[in-house]
Order: C-alpha cells, then sequence, then structure tokens
C-alpha cells in the first residue's frame, strides 16, 4: 500500500470495545504512513477514543448511525454516509461491525469507484430468532454485493460466513484484531489487585475483562459463581469493564451478600495491569467474534475459562491452557474455575502453556500492514 490512498472508516460506534480499538489502531497506523483517512463514527462514543485519533484522522459524526434498527435513522444513516463518500470520493470504503457494515455498504453506491472491505468482527444474528435471523442474512448478502473484500478476525467467523453464503473462499482474509502484544506480556500487576491480595492469605484473583452490555453475560456469571464465592472466602472476583449493565450488577451482588468477594472495577486504562495481578482469567460471553481479552489474557500467560467461540481453539486449547466450554453452560465456567482453584499444580501448568503460546500475529503493526495488502489487492483485482 505505497501510494497515498482515500480511505474512509465506517463503525456503528466508537467506544472502549474490541472492534473500536481495532479500527482505532488502524486509522492511526493509516494517517502515520501518510494515507488521507476519515473516520465516521455513530452516535455513540466516547471522549477516550475521540481523544486518541491521530490528529490527522478527520473524526465525522453521523448521529442516526445508531446500533438497534430503526428504519429512520437507517435511511438518514445511508444518506448520510453517501453524502461524505461523494464529497471524498475515497479509493477504499472499510466498514466495520454488522449495522455500520450493511448501512455502509450499501451507501457505497453513491460512489461507484470505491473499492469497499468489510471487517467481520462478530455476527450478531447467529444467535436471532428464526425470522429476525433470515432479514439479517437476506441484508448481509445484499451487502456483499457491493464487497470487494472480507477481513475476519479469526477462522471462525470466516467459517460462519461461508456457511451464510457471504462472500467467497477468495475475497475472505483472516487478519488478528492487533494490539500491543509487549505490553500485556511484560505488565507488573495493578495496585489495588495487589492490595486485594495481600488482604487476604492464599487469595485466589479471577478476573474477567470486558465491556459491562448484556452479550457479555455478566449478570448470567455471577449468579453460576454466586455459591462458589460464598463458601470460598479466599476466591475473588473481579471485573474490569463499564456500562450499561453495572446497576443492575451491583444489585445482584449486594443482594447475595458477596460484595465482600467481586469488585467491579469500571474501566480501565491499565487493563494490562489488572490482567496481571489476576491468577485465573474469564470469559462468559456466548455470540462474540475472537475476543481481544481472551487474547490478551494468553499473552499475559494466564489459565483461561472461556466458552466455546468461534476460532477460540487459536488461542485457548482446551485442558492445555484454560478450559473451554459449551456457549450455553455457565455451570462449566463455575466447573472450571473451581478445578483451577484447588489444583495450584495445574493452574500453574496452564499458565506456563499460555506463556510460551505464540500470539505474535496479533501485534497491531502486522495487523495493518495485513489489511494494506487486502487494499491493494481489491485494487488490483
Amino acid at each position: 500500500m505505497s501510494s497515498r490512498l482515500r480511505i474512509v472508516h465506517v463503525i456503528t460506534r466508537f467506544v472502549n470495545g474490541g472492534a473500536d480499538e481495532n479500527t482505532l489502531l488502524t486509522c492511526n497506523h493509516q494517517a502515520e504512513a501518510g494515507h488521507e483517512v476519515w473516520l465516521a463514527y455513530g452516535r455513540d462514543w466516547t471522549e477516550r477514543m475521540r481523544g486518541q485519533l491521530d490528529p490527522r484522522v478527520r473524526a465525522v459524526a453521523i448521529p442516526s448511525l445508531v446500533r438497534e434498527i430503526s428504519p429512520a435513522k437507517d435511511v438518514a444513516a445511508l444518506c448520510a454516509l453517501a453524502r461524505l463518500y461523494r464529497r471524498v470520493r475515497p479509493d477504499i470504503v472499510h466498514t466495520h461491525t454488522s449495522k455500520a457494515g450493511i448501512v455502509g455498504r450499501l451507501a457505497a453506491l453513491a460512489w461507484l469507484p470505491a473499492r469497499v472491505v468489510h471487517g467481520v468482527h462478530i455476527l450478531p444474528f447467529t444467535s436471532e430468532p428464526f425470522p429476525k435471523r433470515i432479514m439479517y442474512v437476506l441484508l448481509e448478502r445484499l451487502a456483499a454485493l457491493r464487497t470487494h473484500a472480507f477481513i475476519d478476525v479469526s477462522e471462525g467467523m470466516r467459517d460462519l460466513c461461508l456457511e451464510y453464503g457471504l462472500g467467497t473462499n477468495d475475497n475472505h482474509f483472516v487478519i488478528r484484531s492487533g494490539m500491543d502484544v509487549e505490553r500485556f506480556r511484560d505488565a507488573l500487576p495493578a495496585d489495588d489487585l495487589l492490595a486485594l491480595r495481600q488482604s487476604c492469605d492464599g487469595a485466589v484473583i479471577a478476573g474477567y475483562v470486558a465491556v459491562l452490555e448484556r452479550r457479555k453475560r455478566h449478570l448470567e456469571l455471577l449468579k453460576a459463581l454466586a455459591p462458589l464465592l460464598a463458601k470460598n472466602r479466599d476466591l475473588f472476583l473481579v471485573l474490569a469493564g463499564d456500562g450499561p449493565e453495572r446497576p443492575e450488577l451491583e444489585r445482584f451482588v449486594h443482594d447475595k451478600g458477596i460484595a465482600g468477594r467481586v469488585r467491579i472495577l469500571g474501566f480501565r486504562e491499565d487493563v494490562d495491569r489488572v490482567v496481571s495481578g489476576c491468577d485465573i482469567c474469564l470469559f462468559a460471553s456466548q455470540r462474540e467474534g475472537l475476543p481481544r481479552s481472551v487474547v490478551q489474557y494468553v499473552i499475559a500467560g494466564k489459565p483461561v475459562v472461556a466458552s466455546a467461540l468461534p476460532g477460540i481453539e487459536r488461542v485457548v486449547r482446551d485442558g492445555e491452557n484454560g478450559f473451554v466450554v459449551a456457549g450455553d453452560r455457565l455451570d462449566g465456567i463455575a466447573e472450571g474455575l473451581e478445578k483451577l482453584m484447588r489444583d495450584t499444580g495445574l493452574r500453574a501448568s496452564f499458565a506456563a502453556a499460555s506463556a510460551a503460546t505464540d500470539l505474535s500475529e496479533w501485534d497491531a503493526r502486522i495487523m495493518t500492514d495485513r489489511i494494506g495488502s487486502v487494499y491493494s489487492w481489491v485494487r488490483h483485482d
């Protein structure tokens, strides 16, 4: 990707999430490389994410671009993006996440010279009721007609796309969701987690890093872990993240009398240090791409207990560096946690196996270089 390009990225929300961080890194790297970069984002965004954008990235807010289905707003967002494309005349339109992917790709009909790339971070329709799933699949197939390449965060996401008839083997590219790998490998434990460990002799700290939203299933996880937390005074659970589910989680913890065992940390800039301070790391989402948090757990050398997600076997090998449990079995996560809590030898073995796992392909520079290669492919295909 040596020639100077005009690139428009489109994402539904620009908040503290994995797809958002991925998009932020990509925009900044491309601006640093000398390309003209625009980022169009919807109603929901945070000052933190906006503040981390390279000043050379042109940020464009589109309030009508929302996550939920809203015909009036969806049409308004489509028109706003079409006007943006006609004004900018991009070489590449790169959409991220499902809603922005559908609206942003259809809007690209307004500027036909653009080559269109869609980033598949998750396929949310897979867990929807049949009628709604059919509608989403039809919309995705329609948008796929205006898509030159798909970038999938895992082989599992690619395979699901192909299963639903979205794209072909030839135009799907698996590129890991990049991050600062060394940051998680070398981090020291966070001070508050060190204090928590010192407060209880033999403390075992389990951690879950994720936005506090419904699909991450924090409440269901707490319900499954409550008996274990209540009977083991040396077991602590820390939840790093913030979001709309926080008040309900705090009420549940208080009502169950496990406030002393559960710490809701809120959003953390030092998530690498939080992970470093944990003995065991958890992930409970049932509907997800390959989560960055799980990759970060393994880079940090932690045993992992996670629900089965597309592509997770590339990172967590069941019985070697963690336990992978069926997506609908939160009690399976509790069982895995209890095994690791009680068996220090198994915990050490899993930790060593995680630390030895080569996840260098998740390095942010590798990700952005490979995205550049996809852009070159679509421009010369």
